[in-house]
C-alpha cells in the first residue's frame, strides 16, 4: 500500500504562491514611488492653479475699482 501523504504535501507545495523576488519588490517600490510623485504633482498643480485664479481675480477687482495704474 502506498502512502498518499507525501503526494499531498508535494502537491500543496507546488500550488503555494511563490515568495516575491527582489525584482518584484523593486517593481512594487517603484510603483509606490510613482504613485506618491503623481499625487504630489497633482497637489502642486491644483495649488498653482488656485494661485493663478486668485491673482487673476485680484487683478480684475483692482481694474474694476480703478486702482490699477
Amino acid at each position: 500500500m502506498t502512502d498518499n501523504r507525501d503526494d499531498d504535501l508535494t502537491a500543496d507545495r507546488a500550488s503555494a504562491p511563490t515568495p516575491p523576488t527582489a525584482e518584484q519588490d523593486a517593481r512594487e517600490y517603484a510603483t509606490q514611488v510613482r504613485r506618491r510623485q503623481h499625487s504630489r504633482a497633482l497637489v502642486m498643480a491644483l495649488g498653482l492653479g488656485a494661485f493663478v485664479i486668485l491673482i487673476f481675480a485680484i487683478s480684475i477687482v483692482k481694474i474694476a475699482a480703478g486702482v490699477a495704474p
